[in-house]
């Protein structure tokens, strides 16, 4: 046989080879696109999805979904607010979704080494008023690219367009954000990325009347904005035992700037330039979630630096614990939640009587149980002196039942809880404080004779520098700065 025949040959049986790779991963693809949906049907209910089809081809094939969701039904009110006790009124229309999947077959699925490459978008939405239709008039949907990887792993890709919704100075903008992730083949991990470069809030509030204040309709509004931007971050979590809604695992990310401005009625109305309430930057973050036998715990952190009206922060630093959370407990709320998307609106049956409601009243004795605990520390470093705020909960004794079969939850909980706060601020601070509160700054002489009066009443302690004061409540007591006082409800 001579080359070219050889060529010629081989050339076939590579043609050949990819045709039956493409079309056996074709079947491969469509197998676990109905595997897929499913689930799907398990995690939302039957009634959510419409119909669906799916039309195979050779090298593409295109699936597609319509899906319902209806809106809860609004009660009639009656003149004077209160609600009616007549039925509800006219039912709310089905808002339906119809949902496009363009599935490329591999092995090179979309000109990368893959079993399939998935684009899903939504391609249209009925069922909604011309007024919503105004609203998210500037928003486009999200498109959802995903690659089985013949390894068996998915890598996921999230992008959602710029966009905008509501009108006026009420309204909430964003620039593109983008999720990268990656979904083990076993589906007991995943990673990934975000990156979103801006996040803007902004609305506006009308002051109360006031007897000497000109109609609402005259009176002009006061205008609020909150921004963040250079958001970026990276996570790693572990599906286990049936946990989502808290798998254990890892993230951290970072954010370049987070401001709060406020635009008082009267400069409003004038055109003046917004005031800042607070303007933090350089921002970082990390949460760390783990599990110890059948309880979590998880810890977040937080860095930065910034403003917070008129006081200027050399260093900003945020700690929070969380512990001893059951899972089981936890299981119940994810159950909740999933019972709750599933509930009809339309069917007309008492809250107590709910699924949902029933899972969170069967979490709640083993949340107790497991006898969890809060704790926050806020540090902040302003002219080179340091404060520090810390608090915190923790239930050390399950709850006297009786008194909760009583309803008497607060006096229970109290009793077989921990509660405790401290205090450090630098003397230095109280002026800039009293500026940053708008009030007049006492003189040192009268702030001398104030701090007197506080340390002498057992409220503070001085030492050096700085104030201190702690205070601890635990069986039936209360101590403040290491002396007991008299709280009558806690000797109840």
């Amino acid at each position: 046989m001579n080359k070219k025949a050889v060529w010629g040959t081989a050339a076939v049986l590579v043609v050949a080879g990819y045709g039956a790779a493409t079309w056996y991963l074709g079947e491969r693809a469509q197998s676990a696109y109905q595997e897929a949906l499913a689930e799907m049907q398990k995690l939302v209910g039957p009634e959510v999805l419409v119909s669906q089809q799916y039309t195979r081809g050779f090298w593409t094939s295109q699936g597609q979904l319509v899906l319902q969701w209806t809106p809860p039904a609004a009660t009639e009110e009656e003149e004077d607010g209160e609600e009616a006790d007549a039925a509800p009124a006219v039912a709310p229309q089905p808002i339906r979704f119809t949902v496009e999947n363009t599935v490329r077959h591999g092995p090179l699925a979309g000109w990368r080494l893959a079993a399939a490459v998935i684009e899903t978008r939504v391609a249209s939405v009925d069922g909604v008023d011309d007024k919503m239709r105004k609203t998210f008039a500037k928003v486009s949907a999200p498109t959802l690219t995903t690659v089985r990887n013949l390894t068996g792993s998915h890598d996921i890709a999230v992008a959602w367009p710029a966009g905008e919704v509501g009108e006026g100075e009420d309204l909430v903008r964003w620039q593109p954000l983008v999720y990268q992730m990656t979904l083990s083949a076993d589906r007991s991990r995943l990673s990934g990325d975000f990156a979103w470069p801006e996040f803007i809030l902004q609305t506006q509030h009308q002051p109360e009347e006031d007897d000497d204040e000109p109609a609402a309709a005259e009176r002009p509004v006061e205008r609020f904005a909150v921004a963040v931007q250079g958001m970026k971050g990276d996570f790693n979590m572990q599906f286990q035992d049936g946990l989502w809604l808290l798998a254990p695992g890892h993230g951290k990310g970072t954010f370049s700037k987070l401001t709060v401005t406020r635009t008082p009625a009267t400069a409003a109305a004038a055109g003046a330039a917004p005031e800042p309430l607070m303007a933090l930057k350089d921002l970082s973050y990390g949460i760390n979630i783990e599990r110890t036998g059948a309880n979590l715990g998880w810890v977040t952190t937080m860095k930065g630096t910034g403003s917070v009206g008129p006081l200027a922060l050399e260093s900003l630093e945020l700690n929070e614990t969380v512990s001893r959370i059951d899972v089981e407990a936890l299981k119940l709320v994810q159950k909740a939640l999933i019972d709750a998307y599933k509930a009809d609106p339309a069917t007309a049956i008492p809250t107590g009587e709910m699924p949902w409601a029933a899972s969170l009243m069967e979490a709640v004795p083993k949340f107790v149980a497991a006898l969890p605990a809060y704790a926050v520390k806020l540090s902040a470093k302003v002219d080179g002196e340091q404060g520090e705020l810390q608090y915190g909960v923790e239930l050390k004794s399950v709850p006297d039942a009786e008194q909760i079969a009583e309803g008497a939850w607060g006096q229970a909980v109290l009793k077989s809880s921990a509660l405790h706060a401290s205090l450090r601020l630098p003397k230095a601070w109280l002026p800039r404080l009293a500026q940053a509160a708008g009030t007049k700054v006492p003189k040192p002489e009268e702030m001398d004779v104030m701090l007197g009066m506080a340390q002498a009443q057992g409220f503070v302690r001085q030492e050096g520098n700085h104030l201190t004061s702690a205070v601890r409540m635990e069986d039936g007591k209360v101590v403040l700065n290491g002396k007991e006082i008299a709280v009558p409800l806690m000797r109840q």
